[in-house]
């Protein structure tokens, strides 16, 4: 396309005139508007792509990293603007609509982390009912940010509490949180309201696609047809006025529109005879409106967000492209002004650029790292809940430290993201299966548990203190030998086990408290018997006084039990009293035995379930051994009436005599105690 020096600058009055600079080439400007790429048309200098926005879009086919969040986003390479203003003017613009024409939203950084979730989805409620989507879609972004780690933060720690509990992940279900649910309504709405926002925008640039092809066939109508050069001058600055309040066009059709635009500018110029005056007039507008572009441009080195000075300065180059020509002396210093300030702009973001390259190495060298830490966490089967405890601490913070590293290089980032969570997803299993055979023991203990409650239960209301107790013993011994059941039924089971035992065994207390008085009471009246037995006088009657000294001994015996502390002692005194008052009888040798026998038989415990039985059994082993030496000393006797009178024969039947004679005596003693059986 032909530069400035190739426009006229002055009224063209006589076309030999060496000063008047050559019309363009001859353009048909009959032709179609919409064939814009006619070989007459001048072409375009290589085209360079000036109005590359610094943030990357949001683009859905990229590679969506999980669970960090990208923060830097990346930055497309840049090329400066060309040296001259013509190359300048032939470069196309790449700006979105949505970017040079849409009301600019302030973008203020606010901490979240400050307000409640109820009134963070309450205030994302109010920014999706705002008719301009665009103005509140960073923060809305923010917000869904915010909420998205803070819900999710939610429910990972739920789900590990519930693995924690012995829970499967498989099974696990998150409890519905009406918040939540808020908070997706609100994003569905604004998606919706995106989308339509969105298909307006479309219709809105199709329809000044038509209006901006209406100006330029009027254009061609005005080089065509108008003879009046002070009414095609006012005519062409009210059609240029048209252009520029017409919005963004759909972006494939920009260039060929800018093109033909500009064309037609440039045929304007060539073709209508305006007057010198006139067009220094148009000139010194067209610098003054230049100037007031470059002051603004200026005003962007200020600017503290180099993503919003480059999306001001795109609209800053569209003004100045579609700017007439300026006066021949003043359009190099103006240009070279407008040049240096976006070459300063150019600068900055080429530092930018190295600065986020140098960034996503150092992020990609933590995350490296990261994931070597995670690596070297090799699980044991020996571990138990502690040792699981302290390593998911342990990887959670190695989690909670890759969120806060940046995006790596996009060719390492996907890598390096899926070994991290190899490594994660390899310890979360092992984790997961050491808990899931963990339940199924605490589920074998809780029955072997159960069935001990269940014994025990059912000799807590036994009365057989001996036995129960020993029992109960070997329960306790049975339950210690177990392992746990978990925290859920630990508790529960532990506690009905012990009211089982305790009921037992404060049923055992109560009995022999009870027990303890009424020893106590025998104790004072064993004391009184052996005072009594030592102040005994027998009478003369030896038979007497034996009855006399067996009747105290048979009170003895009916008292029943004394403290263990005493007994033995309690014994020994009353044993010295009762045989010293035994000797003072004198009794007859064969009295001896029996009368032993009596204090032996009169000490036994009488409150003994087994002393009837006991009875019983003496008085028949007794009478059985009376019968048996009845028997050997008949046996004896008719021996003897065989013996043959000689001296061997005579000491025989002298032995056998001896014989039959103790055997008598052991007769009688039998007898005796056969007496205290029977008595007793």
């Amino acid at each position: 396309m032909n530069s400035e020096e190739t426009k006229p600058t002055q009224p063209i009055e006589s076309t030999n005139d060496s000063s008047v600079p050559q019309e363009s080439p001859e353009v048909n400007v009959n032709q179609s508007i919409e064939s814009t790429n006619d070989s007459s048309i001048p072409q375009e200098s290589p085209e360079v792509n000036v109005n590359q926005p610094i943030e990357s879009t949001n683009d859905s086919s990229a590679p969506q990293e999980s669970p960090e969040v990208i923060e830097n986003e990346h930055i497309e390479e840049v090329v400066p603007v060309p040296v001259s203003e013509e190359q300048f003017l032939e470069t196309e613009t790449a700006v979105l609509a949505d970017e040079a024409h849409e009301e600019e939203e302030v973008i203020v950084e606010e901490d979240y982390s400050t307000f409640s979730r109820e009134d963070l989805v309450a205030l994302l409620e109010n920014y999706v009912n705002e008719v301009e989507v665009p103005r509140f879609k960073a923060k809305i972004a923010a917000i869904r940010e915010f909420l998205n780690t803070a819900f999710s933060g939610e429910s990972e720690a739920a789900l590990n509490q519930f693995i924690e509990d012995g829970g499967n992940k498989d099974d696990f279900a998150p409890v519905p949180n009406p918040l939540q649910e808020r908070f997706y309504l609100a994003l569905k709405k604004f998606n919706k309201k995106r989308i339509e926002y969105n298909e307006n925008l479309e219709k809105q640039r199709t329809e000044n696609l038509t209006a901006k092809n209406e100006i330029l066939n009027q254009l061609k109508d005005l080089i065509q047809n108008e003879d009046n050069m002070n009414k095609a001058f006012e005519r062409f600055h009210d059609l240029q006025s048209k252009w520029r309040a017409v919005g963004p066009v759909p972006a494939a059709q920009v260039k060929n529109l800018q093109m033909t635009y500009k064309f037609l500018i440039d045929k304007f110029y060539d073709f209508i005879k305006i007057n010198r005056e006139l067009q220094d007039l148009d000139q010194r507008r067209n610098f003054e409106a230049k100037l007031s572009i470059c002051e603004q441009a200026d005003e962007l080195l200020m600017e503290t967000s180099l993503n919003t000075a480059f999306r001001k300065l795109h609209m800053l180059q569209d003004k100045w492209r579609e700017t007439g020509p300026v006066p021949r002396d003043k359009k190099n210093e103006i240009w070279d002004r407008f040049k240096a300030t976006c070459d300063k702009l150019f600068e900055a973001r080429k530092g930018m650029i190295v600065e986020a390259d140098a960034k996503r190495t150092e992020n990609l060298e933590a995350k490296t790292k990261l994931c070597e830490e995670a690596e070297a966490i090799k699980t044991e089967e020996s571990w138990k809940h502690k040792e699981w405890q302290e390593y998911t601490l342990k990887v959670g913070e190695l989690q909670a430290s890759w969120k806060k590293i940046g995006p790596a290089d996009k060719k390492f980032n996907d890598e390096i993201w899926n070994r991290f969570k190899a490594a994660c997803d390899t310890f979360y299993k092992a984790k997961n299966d050491f808990y899931h055979k963990r339940k199924q023991e605490f589920a074998s203990n809780l029955q072997l548990k159960t069935e001990l409650c269940l014994q025990a239960e059912g000799l807590k209301e036994s009365q057989d203190w001996k036995t129960t107790t020993a029992e109960l013993i070997r329960l306790q011994q049975d339950w210690k030998k177990l392992g746990p059941v978990g925290d859920k039924f630990s508790e529960k089971i532990w506690k009905r086990f012990r009211i089982a035992c305790d009921a037992f065994f404060n049923n055992k207390t109560e009995h022999f408290s009870s027990m303890d008085k009424v020893h106590e009471v025998n104790l004072t009246l064993k004391e009184e018997l052996i005072t009594e037995i030592e102040k005994y006088s027998p009478s003369e009657d030896v038979n007497a006084a034996f009855e006399e000294l067996k009747g105290l001994q048979r009170k003895w015996s009916e008292i029943g039990m004394v403290p263990m502390n005493m007994k033995d002692e309690l014994f020994k005194k009353y044993k010295a009293v009762i045989d010293e008052q035994f000797s003072k009888l004198k009794s007859s040798s064969a009295d001896r035995p029996r009368m032993r026998y009596q204090d032996k038989t009169d000490h036994q415990p009488r409150h003994s379930s087994e002393q009837p039985r006991k009875m019983d059994d003496d008085r028949r082993n007794l009478m059985n051994k009376i019968t048996e030496l009845k028997n050997e000393v008949q046996v004896w006797e008719n021996n003897i009436g065989f013996f043959a009178k000689s001296k061997n024969a005579e000491k025989l039947k002298s032995e056998f005599e001896e014989k039959i004679q103790k055997a008598k005596d052991e007769i009688k003693a039998l007898k005796g105690k056969l007496d205290v059986v029977k008595d007793s």
